[in-house]
């Protein structure tokens, strides 16, 4: 088991946690709110696990070199679509991320900039990172809002893996 370390400060930002070999497929959703009355898409990972996403996550998004509506799957994975004008997007955010259950997540606050914390049922993660530590490092991205996936991105230079004690 292991837990995320705030690398500005050393602080554990989760709970432990296991690794997986891979992101799992990202559930289906909906719209009808869950157990807990809130509306957002099943968790992409199980409480107690975090993968690796190698694809990039989040801000910025930028045109996506083909335009062709019938295979964009959306700005990211379990993602909605994203245009500017005509221009499809898509996301160019940090790969290799840290995928957790959003519930797996400790001692983060909102970001101060609430230009950053956008959405209806939750944060959608369109404009940059937005949570931090209690230190005030930028270190994760929270995707919780009704129309995408419900998971936490941890950026991979702002984290650093430690044993769990």
């Amino acid at each position: 088991m292991n837990v995320l370390l705030c690398v500005a400060c050393g602080r554990r930002v989760t709970e432990p946690v296991r690794l997986l070999p891979e992101v799992p497929e990202r559930p289906g959703y909906d719209g009808t709110p869950g157990d807990d009355g809130r509306r957002h898409a099943p968790a992409t990972l199980p409480r107690g696990t975090y993968a690796v996403d190698p694809e990039p996550s989040g801000a910025p998004f930028v045109p996506r070199e083909d335009q062709d509506e019938d295979t964009y799957e959306g700005a990211y994975p379990g993602g909605p679509w994203m245009s500017e004008g005509s221009a499809l997007l898509v996301a160019a955010g940090p790969r290799n991320t840290y995928v957790l259950h959003p519930d797996d997540v400790v001692g983060l606050a909102p970001h101060p900039d609430s230009d950053r914390l956008g959405g209806c049922c939750g944060p959608t993660g369109h404009n940059g990172v937005n949570r931090v530590c209690g230190c005030g490092a930028e270190v994760a991205t929270d995707f919780g809002d009704c129309y995408g996936p419900y998971e936490i991105h941890f950026d991979p230079g702002a984290v650093r893996p430690g044993a769990a004690v």
